[in-house]
Formats: C-alpha cells, structure tokens, sequence
C-alpha cells in the first residue's frame, strides 16, 4: 500500500475530536467578548472604566480559587473545601483580631488550619484512597462549623483599617487595582509550575492515566497530597482577598458560598477536564473573566437572587456537559480512580 493510499484511507477526526484537542481558552474567550459587546449595547454602565475594575476586583478573588481547583483537577481529584477554608480561615482570623490577637499570630494560625486541611485532603485521598469528593466536602463542613463553635460571637466582624488584609485591595501599581496584581501573579506563577515544573508535568501525567503514571515511578501519592495542599493555601489567599476587598466578613455564611460555585464553572468552562490531566491555566483565565462579566451583567440587570442561580446553574450543567462530550471516560481511564 502506498503512502497516498494509506494517507486517504486514514478517517479524518471528528468534530468532536478536533473541539477536545484544541485550546479551549481561545473560544471562551471569544464568547467572552461577545458577551461583553452585548452587554455594552443592552446594559447602560457596563462599559465604563469603574465597572471594569470593579468587575475585575471582585473577579480576583474566585480566579485565584479557580487556580487552586484547577491543579487538584489537572491531577484527577476534586476539591470542595476551597470555600470552607477561604471563609472559615477569614472569619477565625477576624475573630482572632476582635479578640485582641496580633494579625501576624492570627494569620498564622488560619495559615496553619488552610496547611493541615490541605494535607488531611491530600492523605486521606491519596494514601486511604476515599473518594476526593466526600473527604474535601467533610472537611469545608468541618472548617466552617469549628470556627463556628469555636471563636464565633458575633454575626458580623469589621477588617481594621491599615491592617496587612486591608492593604491587599488598597491602592495600585501603575494604575492596575492591587488585587488584579495579586491575582495574575498567581496564574503566571500557577502556569510556570505546571508547565515548566517536572512536579507539574507529572501531576497532568497522572490525572491523564493515574496507571501509567504510578508503572513509570512518579510518586503519584505525595504529588496527590501536593495539589490539595496548593489548593488549600490558594484558598486562604482568596478569603484574605475577599475580606480585603468587602472590609467585612459575615459568620452566617456557609461553605456552599457562591464562591465555591463560581471557582468550579470558571475551571470547567475555562477547559479543565473532569476526567483529568487535560486543560491549561490560561484555559481558567478565560473561564474567569467570561464569569466575571457574567455576574457583572446579571447584577446590573437588577436579577432577583433566584434568577441568577438559575442562570449560573445552567451555566455549569452546560459547561459539564460540553466537558463530557467533548473527553468521554473511556474503561482505561476510569480504571485509574474516581474523583
């Protein structure tokens, strides 16, 4: 057979196989400006510099979860404690300040709480092998409700003025909002480590194919505790930045904040597979701002709160579905560990 006759016998990729190999980042980000145009024709104030930097404030936040999620994904886990340890690390370090605590001890402390929820996450999951979903949602409830019990007397605790939190989302460099500079330092430093990293290339090794992985030597159990821990401490950074930015952080919230939602659909749709090892941080990047302007939109709009978790819940069922479609679990793949 000769090479033309083998080249003409060979199937052409599918729609759906050429979608699942292509950098999905470029297409969301392509809605995302779509929707930015018409959010700008439909939507008066949209399109001013305040509701830009306002919109990217508040977008840092999440983004910087997002991140944490995304590598707990990229290496075939989920975590769901991101938001329990984002508002529970907040509120017990506001309460410990409350209670006359210096805030480099009560960072400390919170810092020490988000490092050992990491590494209970990352143990239990890579050495006990229970399911990642359960064991980080057991633990954002465990979070949450001890700092309840805890150190909470109050429903509401104001952020000192001229305290390090608060300098987190005071000022700018260069004219560009101090929290937009916190939060692309993470993704630069987030891209740098799973690209360039051998840590980082190993842990997309193992979510594409835990089996293969593990066969070839990496140390796929310590990198499993690695990528929760990363999340952990990425999500006290998160509730610093959001307290910073609120000046304020109510006790009556749960883990099942918004936050926690958010994060997940702008990893899904930024292109971070589910199944694992597929997806890139710039991928999040763009999943960050196409929500970002989305919350924006249905805020200006004047939506009720039950319209726009209709709407962001849509939302995800779309991204997880498209994400599906577009990397189905194949019985190799699925041998290697559920979430």
């Amino acid at each position: 057979m000769t090479t033309s006759t083998a080249a003409a016998t060979t199937p052409r990729p599918s729609l759906r196989e050429q979608l699942g190999r292509s950098e999905q980042a470029y297409f969301v980000l392509g809605i995302t400006v779509v929707l930015c145009v018409v959010g700008a024709a439909t939507t008066p104030g949209f399109l001013t510099t305040g509701n830009f930097a306002s919109l990217l404030r508040l977008s840092a936040a999440f983004g910087i979860l997002a991140v944490g999620v995304a590598i707990v994904i990229l290496g075939k886990g989920i975590d769901l404690s991101i938001a329990g340890v984002a508002l529970g690390c907040a509120q017990a370090t506001l309460a410990l300040m409350s209670s006359g605590m210096p805030e480099w001890q009560a960072i400390a402390i919170a810092a020490a709480v988000a490092l050992s929820v990491g590494l209970v996450n990352g143990v239990l999951v890579a050495y006990v092998e229970v399911p990642s979903l359960f064991v980080t949602l057991a633990t954002g409830l465990l979070v949450i409700g001890g700092v309840d019990m805890l150190l909470l007397d109050s429903n509401y605790y104001a952020l000192p003025g001229g305290s390090w939190i608060a300098e987190l989302s005071n000022g700018s460099i260069l004219g560009v909002p101090r929290p937009i500079i916190i939060a692309a330092a993470v993704f630069v430093l987030a891209w740098l480590f799973v690209t360039y990293t051998s840590a980082g290339r190993l842990i997309r090794a193992m979510g594409d194919n835990f089996a293969t992985a593990r066969a070839t030597g990496a140390p796929v159990r310590p990198l499993q505790v690695l990528t929760y821990v990363i999340s952990a401490l990425l999500a006290l950074l998160a509730g610093y930045l959001t307290v910073s930015i609120q000046g304020s952080v109510q006790t009556t919230v749960t883990s099942f904040d918004p936050l926690l939602f958010t994060a997940l659909t702008a990893t899904v749709i930024g292109g971070i597979s589910l199944a694992g090892g597929r997806g890139s941080i710039l991928g999040v990047l763009a999943g960050s701002l196409f929500i970002g302007v989305l919350n924006n939109l249905l805020v200006l709009h004047g939506l009720t709160s039950a319209v726009q978790d209709l709407i962001r819940g849509g939302v995800l069922i779309a991204a997880i579905a498209l994400d599906s479609w577009l990397h189905p679990r194949d019985e190799e793949t699925a041998k290697s560990g559920e979430l």
